[in-house]
């Protein structure tokens, strides 16, 4: 296995969190549609990925990513095609003979897609439903996976205007409760950015009430101390119970992501320098080059230049600021900034997106937020707020 910091893992590379698998396959069997929910970075494209290469028998994954989508039809185009050009469902004369008899205008089904007898518009919704009715005479659970979808409906808010957003919301909603179609096929949605907290701005929580929630949690000590040494299977140097303990301490919000970083760190130190052990002063020197490495870190900024403009990204920054400065804010302090942003009717609804996202948490007391990670903080305040 290797040490990967950046994107997403899988095969040998993939760490297994057995609670975890449990717990969604409860929920895959028992019928429901799920909504994965968890911080930025701990590791939901790579469970995802998990899932997908390790299916149990009489179930098919399949996983699209739709970040850059923008418009609902050309969604459901692509989910069309990531459907037909899937080995089991390609491989299927059954299903490939009830599409071209119920779908005219499709000419043939191969593993580029679908080609069409006619170039015009097509309503890929009603394709789709028609392609997962087939799936029925195949004996097959079909699990698709989609990935970034919350980043999806934002594209289609900002190009289309919120009712098509809502409409394309509700679309989605349908192909779920849809009787025939819903007999053997399941959605699972995720993102690096919460749905809810958009759904809740649209005051269209309906439509995906119907969601089963999988929360990804931060390692607990048995999975972090089994992680470590996971990760120390690529490295020439050990860390002893104390220094592994030094290193959590130092990380706090014991998500995946930081723990390689520093592994990552440690391990390039250890082979540049010709070490022979790993000391406190050493783990100490990872964490201070680790934060000059901005690619790992410039993600959690331009996300919010990205998804937030003017006075809601001012706000956000200011928020973040002063945690950084004061390792704290309490809540009266982020209601005067409200205030003073005229957002007094929405705050609520971005510090929700900042405790979602990873950044923020109020655990210790609920008047008082602090960063999730010491790391992301002292990052923060070094290359943002000054």
């Amino acid at each position: 296995m290797k040490i990967i910091t950046g994107p997403p893992v899988a095969g040998d590379n993939y760490f297994f969190r057995k609670k975890l698998a449990e717990e969604a396959w409860n929920l895959i069997e028992s019928g429901c549609h799920i909504l994965i929910t968890a911080p930025r970075r701990v590791g939901k494209t790579s469970f995802m990925y998990y899932l997908k290469d390790h299916p149990k028998k009489g179930y098919c994954f399949i996983y699209l990513n739709t970040e850059s989508v923008n418009n609902e039809n050309e969604f459901f185009r692509r989910l069309v095609n990531k459907i037909v050009t899937t080995e089991h469902i390609g491989n299927s004369q059954k299903i490939v003979t009830f599409i071209k008899k119920n779908i005219p205008s499709i000419k043939r089904v191969g593993p580029d897609g679908i080609e069409f007898t006619k170039p015009d518009e097509k309503n890929f919704k009603e394709m789709l439903v028609k392609i997962l009715q087939s799936i029925q005479s195949d004996n097959i659970k079909l699990i698709v996976m989609l990935d970034e979808f919350p980043q999806t409906l934002i594209n289609i808010i900002e190009d289309e205007g919120e009712s098509q957003g809502k409409h394309f919301l509700r679309s989605n909603r349908e192909i779920r409760q849809d009787i025939e179609s819903s007999k053997n096929v399941q959605f699972i949605y995720a993102g690096s950015i919460g749905l809810e907290n958009i759904v809740s701005r649209l005051n269209a929580v309906a439509t995906i009430n119907d969601l089963a929630r999988l929360i990804i949690p931060p390692l607990i000590i048995n999975e972090v101390n089994d992680f470590i040494d996971f990760l120390l299977k690529n490295t020439k140097f050990t860390l002893s119970h104390k220094l592994k303990n030094y290193i959590l301490k130092k990380i706090e919000w014991l998500i995946p992501f930081y723990i390689q970083l520093v592994i990552s760190e440690l391990n390039n130190i250890y082979r540049d320098e010709d070490l022979n052990e790993i000391s406190v002063d050493i783990i100490d020197r990872a964490f201070v080059d680790m934060l000059e490495q901005r690619n790992h870190f410039e993600h959690w900024h331009t996300r919010l230049r990205t998804s937030f403009k003017g006075k809601e990204y001012s706000f956000i920054k200011e928020v973040l600021n002063t945690v950084s400065d004061n390792n704290i804010i309490k809540t009266n302090e982020i209601n005067d900034l409200a205030v003073k942003y005229d957002l007094v009717e929405f705050y609520r609804d971005l510090l929700k997106t900042l405790t979602y996202d990873g950044y923020l948490n109020n655990n210790d007391n609920p008047k008082i937020y602090r960063f999730n990670s010491p790391i992301l903080k002292m990052w923060w305040k070094n290359y943002v707020a000054n």
